[in-house]
């Protein structure tokens, strides 16, 4: 039968029904679900304990979608923001200035933000006591580690502090970059370095990466040289792309999450892994700081 003549029977069919005065029947579209689901993770614990985290928080959400969903593990924040432009990533868990630099040549969406004891975070610069450093004028030409170019407390926070100091690398006697967050607070143990740029939760940096991840976290072997000004949560975000093919898959998501992250809880390997008390909802505007630290730094968020 010919397109027209398709039409013709449909519009009949519907005539007689209106006539009878029964509604006509409307073809409804199978909802569409992905055949499976990909999740990133940035490298911000330790290794083992961060796989064992995401596969118990994953088998959960597996089990509640009935949609299979892989893990993919980063070995940094720059090789995540690839895997989400080159579609091998759907939902990602970054941090504030990976979101931004990712949202530069991907569309992306945030959905919802990690909770601590507080909406933001800060950065914090730690130095060890012996190191004989009080201030931070006293870290030039002093050893100093970060975490990684694209880490919004662990590099991108204090550099717009040592730019409006005139300072660079060449004010060091020697800059690292370790990876993450427990690698930082492993050498500045092991006296590799000096000082160190983490996250701390609070602004006091009582509750800092070294307290979560030194072998001895005694504040009397430390000093807070400098603390940032409040950075928004880390975000976990959606491909704009998949949002679209599924939205109401990555809804269900979005309140699936929540839920297991309050139901795992007590599971050490996921809290360590999200970090955080929970998650609540987020929007695009409250990484407005975070996009003017990056303009006023002068660095491609890329």
């Amino acid at each position: 039968m010919n397109t027209l003549g398709s039409f013709v029977v449909i519009m009949l069919v519907a005539s007689f029904a209106l006539a009878q005065g029964q509604p006509p029947a409307v073809a409804v579209a199978p909802e569409v679900t992905p055949k499976e689901i990909t999740i990133g993770f940035i490298p911000s614990g330790e290794k083992e304990v961060l796989k064992k985290g995401a596969f118990a928080l994953v088998k959960k959400l597996q089990s509640d979608l009935g949609i299979p969903i892989t893990i993919y593990l980063a070995k940094s924040y720059g090789s995540l923001i690839k895997a989400i432009g080159e579609k091998k990533v759907d939902f990602a868990f970054l941090t504030s200035a990976s979101y931004v630099a990712a949202e530069k040549d991907n569309k992306i969406q945030v959905l919802l933000k990690r909770v601590w004891s507080e909406p933001f975070y800060y950065s914090v610069i730690i130095a060890r006591k012996d190191s004989g450093l009080k201030k931070i004028a006293d870290l030039k030409g002093h050893r100093i580690a970060f975490v990684d170019t694209k880490s919004t407390s662990g590099y991108l926070y204090p550099q717009v502090m040592f730019k409006k100091l005139g300072w660079t690398d060449k004010n060091f006697k020697e800059v690292k970059f370790t990876g993450s967050h427990p690698d930082s607070v492993q050498l500045l143990e092991q006296g590799q370095t000096d000082a160190i740029a983490v996250f701390s939760d609070d602004r006091e940096g009582k509750y800092s990466a070294w307290n979560k991840y030194a072998k001895d976290p005694s504040s009397s072997k430390i000093r807070i040289l400098w603390q940032s000004d409040p950075i928004p949560n880390d975000p976990f975000c959606v491909r704009q792309e998949f949002y679209d093919h599924y939205p109401k898959v990555v809804h269900t998501l979005m309140f699936k999450l929540i839920d297991a992250v309050e139901t795992l809880k007590d599971n050490k390997d996921v809290a360590a892994l999200i970090g955080a008390r929970g998650f609540l909802p987020a929007t695009s505007r409250q990484y407005d700081p975070v996009r003017e630290m990056i303009k006023e730094l002068g660095v491609p968020a890329e």
